[in-house]
């Protein structure tokens, strides 16, 4: 935890900072900024860890970190357990250089360069001249030239059909620093600096011991590993066609080959697969696997991304097998059915045994209730009180009627998780069973369902 607390200096004044890779922007205790700093009507809206969301203010203060020193937004809070959390936007090059300067100074743009194009000097009368045989030669803010590209006679004729722009009279020349994009990475190590590593990594010792056994004709497992000019390789006794031999990796250039693998622009931050695929080929060293499932796990863009993953799938557990008829039912209403019987009767309520699966479906003309009470003491006076009563959580099912009904006749009754029907399956799948029966009645027998209601169930 040491190695994330830094020192940091906000409006001059020396504090310590916790490095948070979690956190997208800068966040600064209330008690270093002052009333003049906050930004009016600016505020940032942060989910914290237990996905609550909240708005804070935004002030603009002095910070000094990591050798670049400026002005910067931030995000001011009282319950951080830092004077400042250092977020992910410090991250970038030269804090975005300085975020561009501020916005230009919040947007009064005091470099602001005008420019007019060729077009525009012919329009105005104004005489345009180009040195001849020679383009601009473009430079960066330090001054080092980028190259001193010429022009053919082609490329001159050309020019005079095309607009270039010029600097309006009285201002100084734009010089641009080129966009640089880490596309590859930073440097990697030399060639020296990983046979020497090879030859001194305590975690590669068994290797080196493979190689020596190698070298006197010993052969030893799958995979052979042999020195070749300097640098120790490992390879399949039977390569599979396309299978090519590996570097062994030792342990201080581990790091750099993962974030080759899976940080770079070029290799996207996908998951563990594709990064495990992408070094298999190539690379080596022990318990590679297990380190690239971390690598991956705890890379911070992957997690503020939510691609680390996400949450396990929860174990299969199966239902308790229920040996006596009655003694666990599931209930279940169907409806409203349109349009109603001639009776009036719109619902249907559905008990199936979880034993014999057999079914019962009474009629109804509302879920009121007394009503599903009425019906289902009509059925277990038939057939028997059963132990325990599965239900959703409709509010007749949850009623005090039917709770006080189901204490007095001494039966346990359970509820599905909300929104989560699978729970009660068995009913769900016969109520789609029953569904379908009636709606295949003739036309002229669907308002009768409620009659011919006992021979569906025959079926």
């Amino acid at each position: 935890m040491q190695k994330y607390r830094q020192q940091l200096f906000i409006n001059g004044t020396s504090v310590e900072g916790l490095r948070d890779t979690g956190a997208s922007v800068t966040m600064v205790t209330e008690k270093l900024v002052s009333p003049g700093q906050y930004l009016t009507g600016k505020t940032y809206t942060v989910t914290n860890a237990d996905n609550q969301t909240k708005a804070h203010p935004m002030a603009m203060v002095t910070l000094e970190w990591g050798g670049v020193n400026g002005l910067k937004q931030v995000v001011v809070s009282s319950n951080i357990p830092v004077d400042c959390l250092l977020g992910n936007d410090l991250e970038s090059s030269a804090w975005a250089e300085v975020e561009l300067k501020t916005h230009a100074a919040m947007l009064g743009i005091p470099e602001l360069v005008c420019v007019k194009t060729r077009a525009q000097c012919k329009a105005q009368g104004e005489k345009v001249e180009l040195e001849s045989g020679k383009m601009a030669q473009p430079t960066t803010r330090k001054g080092k030239s980028v190259g001193k590209p010429t022009a053919t006679q082609t490329e001159k004729e050309n020019l005079s059909s095309q607009e270039e722009v010029l600097p309006s009279e009285g201002t100084e020349p734009l010089e641009l620093e080129p966009y640089q994009v880490e596309l590859l990475g930073p440097g990697g190590p030399s060639r020296e600096e990983l046979c020497k590593g090879q030859e001194t990594c305590p975690s590669l010792e068994g290797l080196r011991q493979q190689a020596a056994e190698e070298s006197k004709g010993k052969k030893n497992g799958t995979h052979r590993v042999y020195w070749e000019d300097g640098l120790l390789y490992t390879e399949a006794r039977d390569p599979k066609p396309g299978a090519t031999r590996r570097v062994v990796v030792p342990q201080g250039f581990r790091e750099f080959i993962l974030t080759l693998a899976h940080d770079i622009p070029l290799a996207g931050h996908l998951g563990q697969t594709k990064t495990w695929e992408r070094l298999v080929n190539h690379f080596y060293w022990p318990n590679m696997s297990q380190k690239v499932k971390e690598f991956c796990l705890s890379c911070p863009t992957c997690q503020s991304s939510g691609k680390t993953g996400g949450h396990p799938k929860a174990p299969l557990i199966p239902l308790p097998v229920v040996g006596v008829p009655f003694e666990r039912v599931g209930v279940d209403i169907v409806g409203p059915l349109e349009p109603p019987t001639a009776s009036g009767n719109m619902y249907i309520l559905v008990v199936v045994d979880h034993a014999t699966r057999y079914p019962e479906a009474i009629p109804l003309r509302s879920t009121t209730a007394p009503a599903v009470a009425k019906a289902l003491i009509g059925i277990f006076t038939r057939v028997g009180f059963p132990k325990e009563v599965v239900s959703d959580r409709g509010t007749n099912f949850m009623s005090a009627y039917l709770k006080h009904m189901w204490n007095e006749c001494g039966v346990t009754y359970k509820f599905t998780t909300p929104y989560h029907p699978q729970t009660n399956g068995l009913v769900e799948r016969f109520n789609k069973t029953l569904k379908g029966m009636i709606m295949g009645l003739p036309e002229k027998l669907k308002r009768r369902w409620d009659v011919l209601l006992p021979c569906l169930l025959f079926a």
